[in-house]
């Protein structure tokens, strides 16, 4: 079943805040360079804000999914309240699920940073000295949307996919690490 993102997610947009002007250091201001390329938290991550009653109704909350809809990448990062109370930065658009019963805020975001995807909203962007992706391409993006259970499955294959590239990339440098050993060895022999 296909479904459009605006049937499944409430859309809202990140906010500006001048951070060198808040008088406080209580609320993460989160950016794109919180999250490394693998979509994972970086760890200089420390609270900017002070706490703000303007700001109370832009806090994220869990399970939201951050995509950046400014730039040319367009990374989509699941927020997990390891840093609260937090609210985004403008160069995103967070996506709230407002039906958890039919889709994982999981899958949402690995559909999201699916290449194929990515590449529909690159090609989505506009504007050329800071690409945008308007909101109305997000909601009427079609997500493929199956059980609860092959959410889980498609997403327990990509971990595990991720697992096994990590594991190939250290199996590589190991055998460059012996390669080059067993070279220098042989240099060494007299």
């Amino acid at each position: 079943m296909q479904i459009s993102i605006g049937d499944i997610a409430d859309l809202f947009s990140g906010i500006y805040v001048n951070t060198s002007t808040s008088r406080g250091k209580e609320v993460y201001y989160l950016q794109l360079g919180h999250w490394d390329k693998e979509k994972r938290w970086t760890n200089y991550i420390y609270p900017e804000l002070c706490k703000e009653t303007r700001l109370y109704k832009n806090y994220l909350e869990k399970g939201d999914i951050l995509l950046a809809t400014k730039g040319i990448d367009h990374p989509a990062m699941l927020y997990d309240e390891s840093y609260t109370p937090a609210i985004a930065s403008s160069v995103f658009t967070v996506l709230r699920i407002k039906q958890t019963d039919i889709v994982l805020p999981e899958y949402l975001q690995w559909y999201l940073n699916h290449p194929t995807t990515a590449r529909k909203l690159a090609a989505a962007s506009q504007g050329t000295s800071m690409p945008l992706i308007n909101r109305e391409v997000i909601e009427q993006l079609e997500v493929p949307i199956p059980s609860l259970e092959k959410q889980q499955t498609i997403l327990l294959a990509h971990d595990l996919q991720q697992q096994a590239i990590q594991l190939r990339a250290q199996i590589n440098q190991l055998d460059e690490t012996i390669f080059y050993y067993n070279i220098l060895q042989t240099a060494n022999r007299q």
